[in-house]
């Protein structure tokens, strides 16, 4: 079986190399094997065990690959983070055009520290790492849900929870 993969993009300092390493920490202590491959495309098994088969093949880049495949789940870094001037807006539009002249689905995620590594264990399908953040995100979902804070879709990129808000707008402006 192959590795499921992913891509790891974003603008310059956005954090895409301390994603890539909490991310590849957060499926070992989870007990999945991993493969980090940095910019150069240069990977070491993170095992060390070069001939076990391999979980998780996780690549950061400056820019998206031209091929999509199958089983490959591309993130975008979010602007988010402090210190990020107006310049990256300029260089994240770039990688979103090169995403979409190739055709490559992609999600955002957003956050610090463990926020950002907690949303995009949620993008590649995995669960939380730390119980304090994942709750403290549960409770202000409930809250955007039950209609008492504003809107925050752009803070977490969670697409059932987006289905859910969008099915109860939808009904409540069917009654």
């Amino acid at each position: 079986m192959s590795p499921r993969r992913v891509a790891i993009v974003g603008a310059a300092g956005t954090g895409k190399s301390w994603l890539a390493q909490a991310l590849n920490s957060a499926l070992l202590a989870h007990g999945h094997s991993a493969l980090l491959s940095d910019r150069r495309g240069e990977s070491q098994p993170t095992l060390g065990l070069s001939h076990a088969p391999v979980d998780w093949w996780i690549t950061e880049a400056s820019m998206p690959s031209p091929v999509s495949s199958p089983g490959l789940t591309t993130l975008l870094m979010g602007l988010d983070l402090p210190g990020l001037g107006p310049e990256k807006q300029h260089e994240d539009h770039l990688l979103r055009q090169a995403l979409s002249l190739s055709q490559t689905s992609f999600k955002i995620v957003y956050g610090v520290g463990v926020h950002r590594l907690n949303n995009a264990l949620l993008a590649i399908g995995l669960n939380k790492v730390n119980t304090a953040a994942w709750q403290e995100r549960e409770r202000s979902q409930f809250n955007i849900n039950r209609g008492r804070d504003a809107w925050q879709c752009n803070d977490c990129s969670d697409p059932a929870c987006e289905h859910k808000l969008f099915t109860r707008l939808l009904a409540q402006r069917a009654v």
